[in-house]
């Protein structure tokens, strides 16, 4: 490494453990032992690490260790979402982590798409789900409050909350209405998301709605899309027949 050089000293660092991956899922060393390596303190190794999360080639492990993802850059599978069939089975192939089952009083615009009155309560569940190559989302969950008492013993850790309204409780959902942004991660999002505080990220708020029209759920989630990249594919339903062009 240069020490005289103008470029930052975790850039340097990054860019030659960059070079070193093989994309094999190994074992990064530790920060002591790359401290040693760079001749530098912990902050700047930690943020040497911070750079390869931030872009999907390296993960933390809590009580492991830091990791190099198996199929690094841009050769990962996407995950193809093209109904809402898919969109509920992202629950299935990742897992998720609950930090918190409360009753709550749901701000006005929560209330207003599970469509109850101002100053309701509701069911909240907030969490953060995990793939291969890490944390990629954190989901905050607001359900009407007999739905979510009906979940607040269930295991959640293998399936989405719309998931387990469908397969426990008998209520599929018909369809969903998304909104997507672009965002500034908050602070203590980005610590679990293990990424740097105000990243640009993703943000979708999504509203299931049984056959009826009743609202299931509400879900506002970050979700760091090079963790668990996919594709969103649409189509356009063929014609009968009978139909003039």
């Amino acid at each position: 490494m240069d020490f005289r050089s103008r470029i930052p000293r975790y850039v340097q660092i990054a860019e030659a453990l960059r070079r070193d991956l093989r994309g094999e899922g190994e074992r990064i060393a530790s920060e002591h032992q790359l401290c040693a390596r760079f001749k530098v303190s912990r902050p700047t190794i930690r943020q040497a690490l911070d750079v390869l999360v931030q872009e999907g080639r390296l993960y933390r492990h809590a009580g492991r260790g830091t990791f190099s993802t198996p199929t690094p850059g841009g050769s990962r599978r996407l995950r193809v979402i093209g109904s809402l069939g898919d969109v509920i089975a992202l629950g299935d192939e990742t897992w998720f982590k609950v930090l918190s089952r409360d009753v709550v009083k749901v701000p006005a615009n929560i209330a207003q798409a599970l469509r109850v009155a101002p100053g309701s309560s509701g069911y909240r569940i907030v969490g953060v789900r995990h793939a291969d190559l890490g944390p990629f989302q954190h989901a905050t969950t607001y359900l009407p409050t007999p739905i979510g008492m009906a979940l607040a013993d269930e295991d959640l850790s293998k399936t989405s909350v719309i998931g387990a309204i469908e397969r426990q409780l008998g209520m599929p959902a018909k369809f969903m209405e998304q909104v997507t942004a672009a965002a500034l991660v908050p602070r203590q999002v980005a610590e679990l998301l293990q990424i740097r505080p105000r990243s640009p990220i993703l943000l979708f708020e999504r509203t299931y709605f049984a056959a009826s029209g009743e609202p299931l759920e509400h879900a506002v989630t970050y979700q760091a899309c090079r963790r668990y990249p996919y594709e969103v594919v649409f189509s356009r339903p063929e014609r009968r027949a009978s139909e003039s062009p």
